[in-house]
């Protein structure tokens, strides 16, 4: 089989060879589309795995998006941030990779370990021990949604303990009194900063005093191994869990996907949404306007998170020195008909 020429990608792409020849030496003289058109049909040929001196090229115009597969499996929330990345991306001149991995089977991905990105975006959850092994490669790392208090990353995610503290606040001013948090504290670092932003609301408005609050949250929420039906849609679990001690006047969840699973198990055990309790989320996905009546929740800024995000890794991409920051974002309550 012959070899790979920059005819056969001028060809392959339907410009000059001269074209060719400006992207693969990193001169102006086309454009960033077809700069990135150029760059891919080289690596999707063969041709810069042969010419490693154009690796640092396409390394320039190329950034590696990283997500749990179980986040595209599920219609998450993540496919806006998702969106918002490639969007972002492509505005500013890169071209997104985007590799799914397991959590308990982490495998570092081709274009990282053939030198072929310029940094990497992660989407959502990801333990330090996969984080380590990414930063082996001296590529800057922004984490989205996520933080990590063992590797000093760039992250990008919402002010979850302000914005559950906003949430339970509205709760409250609705007159309910007996407020139950229905989440998996161990599952994220953002769960258990919802966590205590529903605390801290509890205390200030004085539904129960600072030193009452833990026997208050114990005997209304569900806060421990529960992720894990979640995840599977264990309905039924999740109803043995709610029959299990006194229910709340209202639920206060760790996320829409939470709230969806719980407003399912007590419409199968004949409790009354928000008739007999009142439920709400947290993210405002589309899982929000499918059950009736619709769930009130804390609406997340998606887009604008990956736009972010993919602006700060292009800054670090650039000044790879620069002190890692962690931005927060605001957001605000939703409110439909799941709270009376």
């Amino acid at each position: 089989m012959s070899k790979v020429t920059m005819k056969d990608i001028a060809k392959h792409v339907g410009v000059s060879i001269n074209a060719v020849s400006i992207t693969l030496n990193d001169k102006v003289g086309v454009s960033d589309e077809v700069r990135l058109k150029i760059l891919r049909a080289a690596d999707e040929l063969g041709y810069i795995n042969n010419k490693k001196e154009y690796l640092s090229v396409l390394a320039k115009s190329h950034i590696c998006v990283l997500m749990q597969s179980y986040y595209a499996n599920t219609g998450h929330f993540y496919s806006s941030v998702l969106c918002s990345v490639v969007e972002s991306a492509k505005e500013l001149g890169y071209n997104t990779l985007l590799n799914y991995f397991e959590d308990d089977h982490f495998i570092v991905p081709d274009c990282l370990l053939e030198r072929k990105v310029a940094g990497i975006l992660i989407i959502g959850k990801i333990s330090d021990e996969h984080i380590d092994k990414l930063k082996i490669y001296g590529v800057p790392i922004v984490l989205v949604d996520s933080t990590s208090f063992g590797n000093s990353c760039d992250c990008v995610l919402t002010h979850n303990k302000q914005g559950e503290y906003m949430l339970t606040t509205h709760v409250i001013k609705k007159g309910y009194k007996k407020i139950g948090f229905f989440g998996d504290l161990e599952y994220s670092f953002n769960f258990y900063d919802r966590f205590l932003g529903f605390k801290e609301a509890l205390i200030h408005t004085k539904v129960v005093s600072r030193e009452n609050v833990d026997q208050y949250t114990q005997k209304y929420s569900f806060i421990h191994d529960i992720e894990k039906y979640v995840l599977c849609h264990d309905v039924k679990r999740i109803e043995e869990l709610l029959l299990s001690k006194q229910l709340p006047e209202v639920f206060v969840c760790a996320n829409d996907s939470n709230a969806f699973l719980v407003f399912q198990a007590l419409k199968n055990i004949g409790v009354h949404v928000p008739d007999d309790v009142g439920i709400v989320g947290f993210d405002d996905t589309p899982l929000c306007e499918m059950v009736v009546p619709h769930l009130t929740t804390f609406q997340v800024q998606k887009e604008l998170m990956g736009k972010i995000a993919v602006e700060n890794l292009v800054h670090k991409i650039h000044k790879k020195n620069d002190i890692p920051i962690t931005l927060l974002l605001s957001g605000k309550v939703i409110e439909r008909d799941s709270l009376k």
